[in-house]
């Protein structure tokens, strides 16, 4: 953790990223993340997808999970007795948090069973809440549909990004999961988008019924070899080459957002 988290911040956000499963919000995550450490951010990602995808997007391993810990604290009673002695805050920076190159990994780890302590997403939820405050932007990584926006875990963000792949089936969850996020889930005051992925040919037509489904379309990413190619090879999104298409294209969505500010 760098040494001006321990000051207030003046100002920070939290972009939750979230659609259906398969549609690249992972990489989308991964390369925002690249773009902001690189830009000297003081960053917090946040891997609240069980399998752990941002984790290995970013070049690092799961050694440390909010699923590790809530075992500890369900099977060592000693354990059991330091978390509640301390702030959940601290339990979680200290136990953990993975410190990466030019940014900080909170890592969820396992979905919730039976017997627990305390709610895994509540402890994420509470872990959030506090650490955020230490960090100028927060990226969450947010598990396929709509659970972690049901269970509130979300619940202070500041916009909430929705990715589609290019076909009407992504629009319409997006729009379902805009519309679940706005009845059911995170509190206001945020802002909602979309970014639309793999667009090829014929993408201009679904940035139009996106925006008449009521969407702010803030970007479209093209079909990029260089994320397929890193993925059969399972070498990290993070080392995209800046001039990558994928890698430009979110960059301009970063500026569009940052003038959005």
């Amino acid at each position: 953790m760098r040494d001006n988290q321990d000051s207030a911040q003046t100002s920070r956000e939290v972009l939750a990223i979230t659609g259906k499963g398969g549609v690249g919000k992972t990489t989308f995550t991964a390369i925002l993340a690249k773009i902001l450490a690189a830009d000297g951010v003081n960053l917090l990602a946040v891997d609240a997808d069980p399998p752990v995808s941002l984790t290995y997007a970013l070049g690092a391993q799961p050694t440390k999970t909010v699923g590790d810990m809530r075992s500890r604290l369900i099977e060592d009673p000693a354990e059991k007795r330091k978390f509640n002695e301390r702030h959940t805050r601290d339990v979680v920076r200290d136990e953990v948090l993975i410190e990466l190159d030019g940014m900080s990994l909170l890592v969820l780890g396992r979905a919730e069973g039976p017997g627990c302590y305390c709610g895994l997403n509540q402890l994420l939820k509470f872990g959030i809440e506090s650490l955020t405050e230490q960090y100028e932007i927060t990226l969450i990584d947010c598990e396929a549909g709509i659970e972690q926006i049901n269970r509130h875990v979300i619940d202070s963000i500041s916009k909430l990004i929705m990715i589609s792949d290019a076909t009407m089936k992504g629009l319409q969850t997006a729009a379902y999961l805009k519309d679940i996020a706005s009845k059911h889930g995170v509190m206001g005051p945020y802002e909602t988008g979309l970014v639309i992925n793999r667009a090829g040919e014929g993408v201009e037509a679904l940035v139009q019924k996106a925006c008449e489904m009521g969407m702010d379309v803030l970007g479209v990413i093209p079909p990029d070899e260089n994320v397929a190619a890193y993925d059969r090879v399972g070498r990290p999104t993070i080392e995209l080459p800046d001039d990558s298409p994928s890698v430009v294209a979110v960059r301009e969505i970063l500026k569009g957002l940052r003038r959005a500010r």
